[in-house]
């Protein structure tokens, strides 16, 4: 997956590499230079000389400081310009999974996946383009001199390789799937959070603080626990190889006094071997840092490509040769109908069970039902966020399925239960990215009678918190309503969306949806008998089975449950028609 975003910038890559391999050199022949100088030139006495070759090693040094620094920066700029490239196309292709594979992957691993797992690649990508070359390079470039100063001494770092290459490919392949495992318990830490920042009022309300901090502190101890267990794996590497390389620093310098001492090398040659030791050192040290950063990543990235290599639900899609275009509305075609239509979530019972009905244009079908009953299942089908299990679901007389995706989603306007708003303007959370007019958001907010508090709020222009925090519960409603208004559709749903308002400004909303929107067909989901007692028909669910459909005074007459709801709600006025 990395190579595809990395390519774009391989030729600011090849620059970094040639400036930070330049950068590296100047480095590697420090103390070549050095056993130069000690064998060579400071025996003769030149202090000219001495000062000459004093003059290129400081250069050198800045040369290097200087190179490295602006590879450094580059390798930053790069990194960056990736993960950005990375994270933007996750979130697009977040926004496009459908609403089952959504379900299995869980809302908070695609919340970590898209913070967290990018976060960790970053390090991955930045680490590699600042260190990785460096390493290479002077880990490279000390052995190629030690082979050159001395072969004998050499023979030290060739003891050193197996034990080191063991260490690290043991801690490798233990350490990946255990930071996987961490990854999956960030994600329930995630779930755990989410559902209590959402939850705050509730949990507050009903004195529950300290069973919601318990909860989270199960969840954090398990990230801990998950953390500690692929940590100490981590750290069984670095006390490993640091004792392999600190060994054999102590062989050079017992065995490079021995040959010293034998007249076989020279003092000057012992001090760069030396130099170039630690330099290895320093490069494999490195190199150690980078596969614990590597052993991260590699799970991060395994879960970032795991949704952009996620296929297209084959259930959302239409063969080439089905797919038909919808024609205008029709009065004598239903705008919606549904045909024995059942559907399963869990693939166990139908949590919706043979459900039909016709709705033409311009009609208003009510639904209502207890919680649990499917009414938000219906429009989750029609929507076609789920597929249904079995049945057909028409829309002007075309199976939903060979409906182009977004000439379906073009028809809908919708406000549900927990829509919520926007940090930005009033204009902006109506408008909704879609470049309408002031005009057409102003009649829009007029229909869902917003002009009063709008004005109150210095008009459109008026700054919203996010989720609307500094807005009443039914001013967001007539909001989102506005909203979903603004878009002129030609099916409205509409998820209990004015349970908040008032009753007068129900009417209001009512009669102004029959003036302006006389062709649109109606679907509302309500726990108000009066939210739906003006519809065509109504339709009462039971547990996912269709228990009664007709007018409000045929449901009075044969449908218990909702007349014993309507006499609840409405006492002796449930009676009249």
């Amino acid at each position: 997956m990395l190579k595809t975003y990395v390519k774009p910038y391989r030729i600011r890559i090849v620059w970094n590499a040639v400036i930070k391999m330049t950068g590296t050199l100047l480095e590697v022949v420090l103390p070549a230079i050095l056993a130069y100088i000690v064998n060579a030139v400071v025996p003769v006495g030149n202090s000219g000389e001495i000062i000459i070759w004093g003059v290129i090693m400081v250069l050198c040094s800045f040369g290097a400081w200087l190179l490295n620094i602006v590879a450094n920066r580059m390798a930053s700029r790069t990194a960056s310009l990736t993960i950005r490239s990375i994270r933007q196309d996750l979130f697009a292709r977040s926004l496009t999974l459908s609403a089952r594979q959504i379900d299995k992957l869980g809302i908070s691993s695609l919340e970590s996946r898209l913070t967290s797992d990018t976060y960790i690649v970053h390090r991955l990508l930045s680490a590699t383009l600042r260190m990785g070359i460096r390493a290479i390079m002077l880990f490279g470039g000390g052995v190629i001199f030690c082979l050159i100063l001395s072969p004998r001494l050499s023979l030290v770092l060739l003891a050193l390789v197996i034990p080191l290459v063991l260490v690290v490919r043991t801690v490798f392949r233990q350490a990946v799937p255990l930071f996987r495992w961490v990854q999956q318990k960030i994600d329930d830490m995630v779930q755990v959070i989410r559902e209590n920042i959402r939850g705050i009022k509730v949990s507050k309300a009903l004195d529950k603080t300290e069973y919601e901090q318990g909860r989270f502190a199960v969840a954090n101890e398990e990230v801990q626990k998950a953390e500690i267990e692929a940590i100490d794996q981590i750290a069984k590497m670095a006390p490993s190889v640091n004792l392999i390389l600190f060994s054999g620093v102590a062989l050079v310098l017992i065995y490079g006094a021995r040959l010293v001492n034998d007249g076989l090398i020279q003092t000057g040659t012992v001090m760069a071997f030396l130099s170039y030791f630690i330099q290895i050192t320093n490069s494999l040290m490195a190199m150690n840092r980078m596969v614990n950063i590597y052993n991260r990543a590699v799970a991060s990235e395994k879960r970032i490509a795991e949704v952009l290599e996620l296929p297209a639900d084959t259930n959302q899609i239409a063969a080439a040769d089905q797919i038909q275009q919808l024609p205008d509305p029709d009065p004598e075609v239903p705008e919606v109908e549904f045909r024995n239509v059942s559907f399963s979530y869990l693939g166990k019972r139908n949590d919706l069970d043979q459900i039909s009905f016709r709705l033409f244009p311009g009609e208003t079908l009510g639904i209502m039902g207890a919680t649990g009953s499917g009414k938000s299942t219906v429009i989750r089908l029609l929507l076609r966020q789920y597929e249904l299990t079995s049945g057909e679901i028409l829309v002007r007389g075309i199976d939903l399925r060979r409906i182009p995706p977004a000439q379906l989603r073009s028809l809908f306007g919708c406000v549900f239960q927990n829509d919520f708003l926007f940090a930005g303007s009033i204009a902006e959370n109506i408008d909704f990215g879609r470049g309408l007019g002031e005009d057409r958001i102003r009649r829009a907010g007029k229909i869902a009678q917003t002009a009063d508090f709008i004005s109150d709020k210095d008009g459109l222009t008026f700054e919203l918190a996010a989720k609307g925090v500094n807005l009443s519960g039914g001013q967001k409603q007539r909001l989102l309503l506005s909203r979903a208004f603004a878009g002129r559709p030609e099916i409205l749903i509409l998820d209990d969306a004015s349970s908040a308002l008032d009753f007068q400004t129900d009417q209001k909303l009512r009669a102004a949806l029959r003036l302006h929107f006389p062709r649109t067909a109606q679907i509302i989901i309500a726990q108000r008998i009066s939210s739906v007692r003006q519809a065509d028909r109504i339709m009462f669910l039971d547990k996912g089975s269709l228990l009664a459909l007709g007018t409000h005074d045929e449901l009075l007459a044969s449908c218990l449950p909702y007349r014993e709801i309507a006499e609840l709600q409405m006492g002796p006025a449930a009676e009249i028609a």
